[in-house]
C-alpha cells in the first residue's frame, strides 16, 4: 500500500457565509470625505474665520468630493453634499491635475537621469577597482616568481 501511486481520497469542506461586511471603495471613499468635510468646516468655524470664506471653503471642497466620488464611482452620494462641481470648478480641478502630472513627470525625468549617473559612477568605481585588482595580482605573482 505504500508504493500505491493513486492520490488518496480529499476532504471538502462546505462553503462558509462570508464573515466580513461587504464595504464597497466609493462608499467607504464617500463618507471618509463626507467627514473630512464636516471635520474641516467644524474647525475653520471655530478659528473665527468670518463665514463668507468658510461657506466658499467648504464649498469648493464638497464641490472636489463630489467630483472624486463620481469618477470613482462612489456608489452612495454624500448626504449634505450638493450634486457634481460646477463646469469652471472641474475644468480648475482638471487644470491642477495636468500641472501635477507634468510637475511629476519633470521629477521623474530628474530621478532617471540621477539614476544613469549614479550608474555610471557605480561601472566607474568597478573599473578602477578591477584595474588595481588586475596589478595587485600581476604585482604578487612577480613577486612570488622571483622567490
Amino acid at each position: 500500500m505504500e508504493n500505491d501511486p493513486r492520490i488518496a481520497s480529499l476532504s471538502i469542506t462546505s462553503t462558509l457565509p462570508r464573515q466580513t461586511p461587504r464595504n464597497e471603495f466609493g462608499a467607504v471613499f464617500a463618507r471618509t470625505a463626507q467627514e473630512a468635510v464636516r471635520a474641516g468646516s467644524g474647525l475653520a468655524g471655530g478659528m473665527g474665520m468670518s463665514p463668507p470664506v468658510v461657506s466658499a471653503a467648504v464649498s469648493s471642497v464638497r464641490s472636489t468630493v463630489s467630483l472624486a466620488t463620481s469618477v470613482t464611482g462612489g456608489g452612495a452620494a454624500l448626504p449634505g453634499v450638493g450634486g457634481t462641481a460646477g463646469k469652471g470648478e472641474a475644468w480648475d480641478l482638471l487644470e491642477a491635475q495636468k500641472l501635477m502630472a507634468a510637475e511629476g513627470q519633470k521629477f521623474n525625468l530628474e530621478y532617471l537621469q540621477l539614476q544613469n549617473a549614479m550608474q555610471q559612477e557605480s561601472r566607474e568605481h568597478n573599473a578602477v577597482s578591477n584595474i588595481m585588482k588586475v596589478r595587485h595580482d600581476s604585482a604578487k605573482a612577480a613577486i612570488n616568481n622571483i622567490r
